[in-house]
């Protein structure tokens, strides 16, 4: 039965404007019937156990969801579509396999809905299994994979249970939907990275744009030629963002804070010129980290690019 207790600060509360819609008016809960098929859906992934230090990514999709509020739906070019929220993923966090297990699952049936989705984590490990389930729901698609991060995430893991945020895109390209020439990544930084997986990176033929190269001929440039060069033979796309490719000065809440990074702007622009691929079937946003974010800047700037992502879907 519908909630008849008179609220006791009506006509005391601020009423919105219709005239200035913000954007948490974007997210709605699924009524359970609504067919998903072309959907823009967002989901929240909740886990943080594959992080080694500085723990809280878990509260990171609470946190962006509401750094919403501080957004319009109108960017004085394009209004963004509404988008259904599926709510958080129901993860076990004290089994590490268990949680990696859940989170494919979610992602299976997501993508098997036909939807395209938004992932909020979380730590950036969630990623390798989020693909994992793209690739049991669509196993024919030839996936690009196009990432915005300090770092290569390709380290060896030695089962489920040791999986972190360092082994997500290994994992991807154990799927068999997406191969190494298929793979750009922006925004790798220096003393982030260990020689010897640069060489497995190289080996296997992923594309690697360092700072040095977005800062010698820019953001959009450097994106839009990654872009280019992933999507070669492909038919899908997925863009998967790592809130740490940020440098600390504009987003200190991340789960590997670091120096020399992209600027607030120069994330914007590449995400954005991802997002006009009309390939484009998921992307996540991940590794916001709230206890580290006392302003809420870097939470501010996750909800700003989900905003783009969502803006570039009809």
């Amino acid at each position: 039965m519908p909630d008849t207790t008179p609220d006791p600060l009506a006509g005391l509360r601020a009423a919105p404007d219709p005239r200035d819609p913000r954007a948490p008016t974007l997210l709605r809960p699924w009524d359970g019937q609504e067919a998903m098929e072309g959907r823009a859906v967002v989901v929240g992934v909740p886990y943080d156990g594959g992080i080694p230090s500085r723990p809280g990514a878990r509260f990171g999709p609470k946190a962006i969801r509401e750094a919403l509020s501080s957004f319009g739906t109108f960017d004085g070019d394009r209004h963004v579509s509404p988008a259904i929220d599926l709510g958080d993923v129901s993860v076990p966090t004290m089994n590490g396999a268990d949680a990696h297990r859940a989170i494919e699952e979610a992602s299976r049936q997501v993508f098997a809905s036909g939807a395209r989705p938004v992932f909020l984590g979380g730590d950036h490990g969630c990623t390798g299994s989020i693909i994992r389930g793209l690739a049991a729901a669509r196993p024919d698609i030839a996936l690009a994979l196009m990432t915005v991060d300090a770092h290569l995430d390709v380290r060896e893991y030695d089962d489920e249970a040791h999986l972190s945020s360092g082994t997500p895109f290994r994992r991807a390209l154990e799927t068999g939907i997406v191969e190494g020439a298929r793979v750009a990544m922006i925004g790798i930084r220096r003393f982030a990275n260990s020689h010897y997986y640069l060489d497995f990176a190289a080996g296997r033929g992923i594309h690697l744009t360092t700072m040095d190269a977005v800062e010698t001929h820019g953001a959009t440039k450097v994106a839009k030629a990654a872009l280019y060069r992933a999507t070669s033979g492909a038919n899908a796309l997925y863009l998967s963002i790592d809130m740490d490719a940020c440098d600390a000065a504009f987003a200190p809440g991340v789960s590997a804070a670091g120096i020399g990074g992209l600027t607030a702007r120069e994330m914007i622009e590449i995400v954005r010129t991802a997002c006009t691929d009309p390939r484009l079937i998921g992307a996540d946003i991940m590794e916001t980290s709230p206890p580290y974010d006392q302003d809420g800047r870097t939470a501010k700037l996750a909800a700003r690019l989900l905003l783009e992502v969502l803006a570039a879907r009809p």
